[in-house]
This record gives structure tokens, C-alpha cells and sequence, in this order.
């Protein structure tokens, strides 16, 4: 599985988790997507959630942020950040809505030790607005790898994809139904799906 599409501003890091391209957005979440803006947001609020067939797990370390940033006269950096899954209570409550039978639901964050780092890129990005020469960047969630609790049946295997901005604010769906059969050839599914250890 993997969450590939980026949306970028000029002079801004702007942030968008989507699964398997932007074409599986839903039109109707388009507005609020374009309206987030990577400077403001505060990373140790920001949910990312899944809902996946009950036989798929996500691993330690499959969920990654990538933050690229490029400037005139600045070297290009990339900082990675491994996602963590949360188990409060608040973070499942906000995500409900979204349970289907047959599917797990999880969401992701910033590890809380990453935050100030992140905090720091944000700082950087703030300062060359005013100052200059001004920063353009990306911001991508990828989620590489899996793995099966039990055999996959035939027929579709639909995944969808979600993000939480901020504390106050919902869900925002990015993929709805996404079928990984399009993104995953029948001949790969053993290696890239493999059996979750004990």
C-alpha cells in the first residue's frame, strides 16, 4: 500500500494524505484539502486514519511522513518521521462514524518525540516568507508494506483513508472504497502481503 499524492503551495509546505493517487479523492473533500497549510498546523494534533478489510494489518514502521524542502540557494532536505498508532480514547471516538463491518479501523500520528523537529521545519518555512529567499516543500504519508492475518478472499479488498487537521475539526475522507487489487498485481500480493508474525 502506498499514500502517494502530494498537494504543494508556493513558499509553503501544504499537506494532503491520500491512498493511491489523487484521482481516488472524493470532489467533495477537495475544498478543505487545498485549504490546509502545512505552516499552521499543529503536527501534534493531526490523525490519520485507515479502514481495512479485518485480515490486513498495518506494522511498526510501514506508516512514514516525508517532509522535502527546497529553497533558492538552500540545499534540498528530506526529514522522515515514522508514524505511530493511537489508542487514546478521544482519537477512536472521532473515527467511528467510519466503522463498516468486515473492517478495522486505525489512526496514526507524529510520534510525540517528533513533534519539535517538525515544529522547527515549520519555523524555517514561517522565517522565509518574511525574509527570503522563500521555501517550497512537501509533505507525504506513505504507507509501504502490510501484512494478513488470514488468507485474502477473492473479490475487492477496500481500503479507504482519512485525516483529522486538527483537534476541532472532522475527518476529512481522501479515499473512499479504494480497491489495493488495482495497486497490488495478483502475482505480488504473497510478497508484498505477507502473513503477520505471532
Amino acid at each position: 500500500m502506498r499514500i502517494a499524492c502530494l498537494i504543494r503551495r508556493s513558499a509553503v509546505v501544504a499537506a494532503a494524505l491520500l491512498l493511491g493517487g489523487c484521482l481516488s479523492t472524493p470532489i467533495t473533500s477537495l475544498p478543505r484539502l487545498l485549504r490546509l497549510d502545512f505552516v499552521s498546523m499543529d503536527m501534534d494534533e493531526v490523525r490519520a486514519g485507515l479502514r481495512l478489510p479485518d485480515m490486513l494489518r498495518i506494522r511498526p514502521g510501514d506508516a512514514v511522513m516525508t517532509v522535502r524542502t527546497t529553497g533558492a540557494g538552500q540545499p534540498a532536505t528530506e526529514d522522515r518521521f515514522v508514524l505511530v498508532e493511537t489508542t487514546e480514547e478521544q482519537d477512536r471516538v472521532a473515527i467511528a462514524s467510519e466503522a463498516r463491518r468486515g473492517h478495522a479501523l486505525s489512526v496514526w500520528r507524529v510520534a510525540p518525540a517528533d513533534v519539535p523537529r517538525i515544529a522547527a521545519i515549520q519555523q524555517r518555512v514561517r522565517e522565509s516568507l518574511v525574509r527570503g529567499p522563500r521555501i517550497r516543500g512537501s509533505l507525504e504519508i506513505k504507507v509501504s508494506g502490510g501484512c494478513r492475518t488470514a488468507p485474502i478472499p477473492a473479490g475487492p479488498v477496500l481500503m479507504s483513508s482519512f485525516l483529522k487537521p486538527a483537534r476541532g475539526e472532522t475527518y476529512i475522507t481522501l479515499t473512499d472504497g479504494l480497491d489495493l487489487r488495482q495497486l497490488i498485481p495478483q502475482s505480488d500480493w504473497q510478497a508484498k502481503m505477507p502473513a503477520c508474525g505471532p
